[in-house]
């Protein structure tokens, strides 16, 4: 028995993204950034660099995860398929922390969305401290974790940061606890707009599959009106629109499904905050349920449209091969039909000269026996004798052969 080679591996995925150790007042910087797969390796390699150069300690690393800290802050880098996240901490500040500008034109990838979080110990000044942050913006928030903390944020996009900023209350929180509470909200903001990515594909998705539902419709109608088309017409029209639902399906598919699973993250996470409603606030669920499910449904509506549009043209091609294989049964019946008359007459004619053919073989008969009789009987009395019966026998020899001939062609007649 041996250690499978995947053991190790799979053991330490669960523990791959731990939750942090976390206590006010702190400030995080988070960023998710688009990146193509193949190149997340270089990626680890810079951001291990990056990591020793802002002198912090490489404290949690399991395959392209790392986790570095220092005394003033720390770095988390976690890689995914299609993009990878970036979290810094400021430990002891409120303002959030900056990657170095050496680094800024270092990093690959396109920022697809970034948040900053203030987390500070309860006060009495809740609402000064969010009005100056958000000023006249409606403002979402909650109590969470079951009321040990609260959230503040508008969403928006901070004119001197670009990022949206979320103010965090501790209450009575335990250091893990702050540290998946804060990891909630970072994910929460990632697969927000990781899940939104899919709306533009919907919306130009959307006009090309009425477009392409119309000509299917158009096809159907000349099917099944009076003056139909040519199945073999009809088919290579549903052939090129089915080619041209496919190419849509292909191109939109993958963005789709990330989408829908990123959507369920989403509200994993949204959940796992556990809100309490604050009198006059929305919650940050009531927030995304409003203005994200116009987006999950058209996403979703784009992908279904899609799939049942391909379903149609499948039966409705299969309509027509139908009628193809029908008409090209009939054109088989036809040809057996043409093919069974043309044997028929051959018969026919064959039975015709069948009397021509009786007469000539009587006499090939008549001959071949004459030339015998002539040849083996010397006596001329009985050679006369014998001729005179030969003679006599035609008759015989005839309706002999008739019979023959009738019996011999009596199956094709019957066939």
């Amino acid at each position: 028995m041996q250690s499978h080679p995947l053991q190790t591996q799979l053991a330490n995925e669960v523990h791959a993204r731990p939750f942090l150790k976390l206590n006010p007042p702190l400030s995080i910087t988070h960023m998710a950034v688009m990146l193509d797969g193949e190149r997340m390796q270089e990626m680890v390699g810079l951001m291990l660099c990056m990591a020793e150069e802002m002198g912090m300690k490489i404290e949690k690393q399991i395959g392209g995860f790392f986790y570095a800290a220092s005394k003033e802050g720390a770095l988390r880098f976690e890689p995914h398929n299609e993009f990878y996240s970036l979290t810094l901490y400021s430990f002891g500040h409120a303002d959030p922390p900056e990657i170095p500008d050496a680094w800024q034109e270092q990093l690959p990838g396109a920022v697809l969305c970034s948040v900053e979080i203030v987390f500070r110990k309860k006060r009495s000044d809740l609402k000064g401290w969010y009005v100056e942050s958000f000023g006249d913006n409606q403002v979402s928030g909650s109590e969470v974790m079951s009321g040990a903390a609260s959230i503040w944020t508008d969403f928006v996009l901070r004119p001197d940061t670009g990022r949206v900023r979320v103010l965090v209350e501790d209450r009575a929180l335990l250091p893990f606890q702050a540290g998946r509470l804060l990891q909630r909200i970072c994910e929460v903001e990632t697969y927000r707009h990781m899940a939104l990515l899919a709306l533009p594909s919907a919306t130009d998705a959307m006009p090309q599959v009425t477009q392409l539902d119309r000509q299917l419709a158009d096809i159907t109608h000349r099917m099944s009106g009076e003056d139909s088309a040519p199945a073999q017409k009809l088919l290579a029209e549903l052939t090129l629109l089915a080619a041209n639902v496919e190419e849509l399906a292909a191109d939109t598919a993958n963005r789709f499904g990330a989408s829908e699973a990123y959507f369920a993250m989403l509200d994993k996470r949204i959940t796992e905050l556990r809100e309490v409603r604050v009198e006059g606030y929305q919650t940050v669920a009531q927030f995304m349920e409003r203005r994200l499910e116009p987006a999950r449904r058209t996403c979703l509506a784009a992908g279904a449209r899609i799939e049942r549009l391909s379903k149609r043209i499948a039966r409705v091609t299969e309509l027509i091969r139908s009628q193809v294989d029908l008409s090209v049964e009939q054109q088989n019946r036809d040809l057996l039909e043409a093919l069974n008359g043309r044997a028929r007459r051959q018969l026919r004619m064959q039975a015709k000269l069948e009397s021509f053919t009786i007469i000539v073989v009587t006499y090939y008969a008549f001959d071949l026996i004459e030339r015998t009789l002539r040849n083996t009987v010397q006596a001329d009395d009985m050679r006369d004798t014998a001729l005179m019966v030969l003679s006599f026998s035609v008759p015989l020899i005839a309706g002999v052969l008739w019979w023959y001939v009738r019996n011999l062609l009596k199956h094709y007649g019957e066939d």
